[in-house]
């Protein structure tokens, strides 16, 4: 009995918008502390390259009874010709060196990252919805324990 193609083999070839072109975008949804509770937020992410780096820059703001600011910065080695992954590094204020990676999977750009001891690590899906939607899930763990989670919708920031 032959199979059906799948949707990862008619999407390998997506182009995604994000993170692959340079651009900015706003963010939007909901953060859970390590409690759970739930708190609005929004923020602004800025995608730039460069010849021998690309840099994602992000602020997010928790509101709410717990109000935060998040900055993240990541620098992220270009994808080579044809490869449907690559490293990225950053510096969280809170929690030190994060080291990860980005994998292209279909119409999703997944992440999974972690601290220099393991200690630290999360992961994200970054999913495609149009050229200028995506809708982003995540978590960050300090070992088995939840630290945090967030369900954000970005918005590509017209030119």
């Amino acid at each position: 009995m032959k199979r059906p193609k799948t949707a990862w083999r008619s999407t390998a070839s997506l182009e995604h918008s994000f993170l692959l072109r340079e651009g900015a975008w706003r963010a939007a949804g909901e953060y859970r502390d390590a409690s759970g509770a739930a708190a609005p937020v929004d923020g602004e992410t800025t995608i730039r390259h460069e010849e021998k780096r690309w840099l994602f820059e992000g602020v997010l703001r928790v509101r709410g009874a717990r109000p935060a600011l998040h900055h993240n910065r990541y620098e992220i080695e270009p994808f080579s010709p044809g490869a449907r992954s690559t490293h990225w590094s950053s510096t969280n204020p809170a929690i030190g060196a994060l080291r990860g990676r980005f994998v292209l999977a279909g119409d999703a750009i997944l992440s999974s990252y972690s601290s220099p001891t393991g200690r630290f690590r999360g992961f994200e899906c970054i999913q495609r919805l149009d050229e200028a939607r995506y809708s982003v899930r995540g978590t960050l763990l300090d070992e088995d324990k939840v630290l945090s989670s967030w369900a954000l919708e970005l918005s590509l920031v017209a030119d």
